[in-house]
C-alpha cells in the first residue's frame, strides 16, 4: 500500500508540474530511478506518462490562446528530430551509462538553476544575514 501511495504521488506532482510546463518528468524520472526501476524503462514510463498530460496542457493552452501556432510547427519538428536521436543513443547505451548521465543532466540542471537563483539574489539585494532594514542579522 505504501508503494502505491508513494507512487500516486509521484505521479500527482509530475502530472501537475508538467501541465504547468515546469518538467514534472524530471520528478517521475527521479521517483521510477530511485525505486529501483531500470533507467531505461523509467524513461519509456515517463514518455507514456506525458502523452495526456500533456495533451491535457496543450488543450488548456489552445483555449486560452496562449498557443503561437507560427512557433508551433518548427517547435514540433525540432523535438521530433531530437526524439529520434534520443531513441537512438538511449536504445545503444547501457542503463548503467544511461542513468549516469541522466544523473549529470541534473546535476547541471541544478546548478544552473541554484546559480541564476544567487544571480538574482545579489542584484536585489537579498541577504539571508539581514534584517528588512540591511543592518545585520535578525
Amino acid at each position: 500500500m505504501g508503494n502505491f501511495l508513494s507512487a500516486t504521488l509521484a505521479a500527482f506532482f509530475a502530472g501537475g508540474l508538467g501541465a504547468m510546463g515546469l518538467g514534472g518528468g524530471g520528478v517521475l524520472l527521479l521517483w521510477l530511478a530511485l525505486s529501483g526501476t531500470e533507467q531505461l524503462t523509467a524513461q519509456g514510463v515517463n514518455l507514456i506518462f506525458f502523452l495526456p498530460v500533456g495533451a491535457v496542457g496543450l488543450w488548456s493552452h489552445w483555449r486560452n490562446r496562449l498557443v503561437e501556432g507560427s512557433a508551433a510547427l518548427p517547435m514540433t519538428a525540432g523535438g521530433l528530430l531530437g526524439l529520434g536521436a534520443g531513441i537512438l543513443l538511449a536504445g545503444n547505451l547501457p542503463g548503467r551509462v544511461l542513468a549516469r548521465l541522466f544523473g549529470l543532466l541534473t546535476a547541471a540542471i541544478a546548478l544552473r538553476e541554484g546559480w541564476g537563483a544567487v544571480s538574482i539574489f545579489r542584484r536585489e539585494g537579498f541577504s539571508l544575514f539581514r534584517d528588512s532594514s540591511g543592518k545585520g542579522p535578525a
